[in-house]
């Protein structure tokens, strides 16, 4: 019986630990300090020893022992993770319906499949092989969930977070289906065969659930996705007819150079050497207008930043640059312009609603072996919208100018780059790294 005790106490810890994990694995600690680990690690070893204890002494089911673990984690959340109450309350809520719902369903099972009467009413009260078994396929599944979610961080997040009141509803099916399904061990239910309809619809009306919630959310993100290309390829056009335009202007400039030499040549000529200096400083105005500085030596990068400079400058924006040598090849030309161009574009945004003496942007971008570092910090008028952490734009239409942000978004994933931002009262900040 010993052993028993101990691979009861195994998969408890297992039931536990899958919680934490997937706490820590969305949400920042609030306090990233020893202590704050220690006493952390110590409630989760408080709430694996009342697990165990409850099992031990009194059921392997108990559905107000399950409200107190989640009362517990929601509280443990809130005191040492960056979460809000919702999200608090629905992951272990979630989390802990769907476990205790396998148990017994699967203790059930166990009764059809191997025509053993009472088999949940023995497990229920007593420590034995079938318990375990119950439990241990029941955590395996967990394991499993968890190591696909761990694997798949960045779209369930991103999931989890846009379609909350889904979730809810999912995770309110399945407690009314643990509610109805618990009845089994209630004897008049159990002699009345009711206990077999709910065991049968309630994983029907589950599963159905599952699958449409599954094809409503690929759906959606399609289309989303769909739209999100389609408006990045027209922002990416807009930059790209930009430069065109940046480039056609420079041509005619040196298309001319050749009707001016000849007029310099002419008043040479003639000696007229007043008239001749005038002329060299009217041609050479749109001349050093349009120089092409060389500050990456990356064409593309260079291109983007000559345009947005001039840019900056008719908004009278301070724009600095401090940038090392960038290898063409590394990041596609189509990203460059969704990244660098729409960063520049959302900070000179941002420097038009301050005051003009107070507008600047300092732009610094480097690469090393393995990386390419964007920084990008300016001025702004201290207003941040934000939703569930992802940063949205102030403009009116949103649909079709908050995608920058997810163009941006959207190409750093690609190259499995870091994005993070810091903001005070007057300067926002924000780095991006892209690995290759």
């Amino acid at each position: 019986m010993n052993w028993l005790r101990i691979a009861q106490g195994v998969l408890c810890a297992v039931e536990v630990c899958g919680l934490y994990f997937l706490i820590s694995l969305f949400f920042r600690l609030r306090f990233d300090r020893v202590w704050s680990r220690l006493a952390l690690g110590l409630t989760g070893i408080l709430i694996c020893s009342l697990t165990i204890c409850q099992r031990e002494v009194s059921a392997m089911y108990s559905r107000y022992f399950m409200f107190l673990c989640i009362f517990l984690s929601l509280s443990i959340s809130i005191i040492f993770y960056k979460i809000n109450f919702f999200k608090a309350l629905l992951i272990p809520t979630l989390y802990y319906v769907i476990t205790y719902f396998f148990d017994l369903l699967f203790g059930y099972l166990g009764e059809v499949l191997f025509n053993l009467d009472d088999l949940v009413f023995i497990i229920q009260l007593k420590l034995n092989y079938e318990r375990i078994l119950v439990m241990l396929i029941g955590r395996i599944l967990v394991v499993v969930a968890v190591i696909s979610i761990y694997k798949n961080k960045a779209v369930i997040q991103r999931i989890f977070s846009k379609y909350q009141m889904i979730f809810w509803s999912f995770a309110f099916l399945v407690y009314i289906g643990l509610y109805f399904c618990e009845r089994i061990f209630y004897t008049p239910y159990r002699i009345e065969g009711k206990t077999n309809v709910y065991f049968v619809l309630f994983p029907i009306f589950v599963i159905l659930f599952f699958v449409i919630i599954v094809i409503y959310i690929m759906y959606i993100e399609k289309k989303n996705e769909i739209q999100l290309v389609n408006n990045q390829n027209e922002m990416i056009e807009k930059n790209y007819q930009e430069m065109i335009l940046l480039y056609q202007k420079r041509e005619r400039v040196f298309h001319d150079m050749k009707n001016h030499l000849s007029v310099l040549a002419l008043l040479l000529s003639e000696k007229d050497i007043s008239r001749a200096e005038n002329y060299i400083n009217k041609i050479s105005e749109p001349i050093l207008e349009l120089e092409h500085k060389k500050y990456t030596y990356n064409r593309i990068v260079d291109i983007i930043l000559a345009d947005k400079i001039e840019k900056a400058h008719n908004y009278n924006i301070n724009l600095e640059i401090k940038a090392g040598i960038i290898e063409e090849g590394r990041i596609q030309d189509i990203d460059w312009c969704s990244i660098l161009a729409n960063l520049l574009d959302n900070s000179i945004e941002a420097c038009m609603k301050v005051e003009e003496k107070d507008r600047w942007i300092k732009l610094i971008l480097n690469q090393n072996d393995c990386a390419i570092m964007i920084d990008i910090s300016n001025a702004y008028n201290g207003i941040i919208n934000e939703t569930n952490g992802f940063l949205e734009s102030s403009k009116l239409n949103k649909d079709l100018h908050g995608i920058g942000i997810k163009s941006i978004k959207s190409s750093v994933e690609k190259y499995n780059g870091i994005m993070e931002y810091r903001n005070d009262m007057k300067i926002f900040e924000i780095n991006i790294s892209l690995f290759y």
